[in-house]
């Protein structure tokens, strides 16, 4: 049996009482190549500070769509292609960027206009 829980407008979370992960994850969004949002999925086995972030090819932060404290379980995050501004990005690659007690996962996106 799982619940869903809403936080801060853009993240999704799912937990089972018996189905919690093993390890943290960042998986790849889906889809990849992407236009004009993708799905960012990740697991945490434990509660722990997390920030998931986006960066472009120059390293520079696009948009921090998680920054808080989240308990175990799957998560997933939509990314609507727009940074910090609310401005839609142009084409090109990007990163995900997950960071989680001393996890730290990459995953590359490629946005198509």
């Amino acid at each position: 049996m799982g619940a869903f829980y809403y936080s801060s407008g853009t993240a999704v979370h799912f937990s089972g009482e018996f189905d919690l992960p093993d390890n943290y994850h960042l998986a790849q969004n889906y889809p990849n190549p992407f236009n004009p949002e993708t799905t960012i999925h990740y697991q945490l086995p434990k509660q722990a500070a997390v920030k998931l972030e986006i960066y472009n090819i120059l390293g520079e932060v696009i948009k921090t769509l998680v920054d808080e404290n989240q308990i175990p379980g799957y998560h997933s995050v939509l990314w609507n292609g727009k940074d910090e501004r609310g401005n839609s990005v142009s084409s090109g690659v990007f990163f995900s960027v997950l960071k989680a007690g001393d996890f730290i996962g990459v995953r590359k996106m490629v946005l198509v206009r």
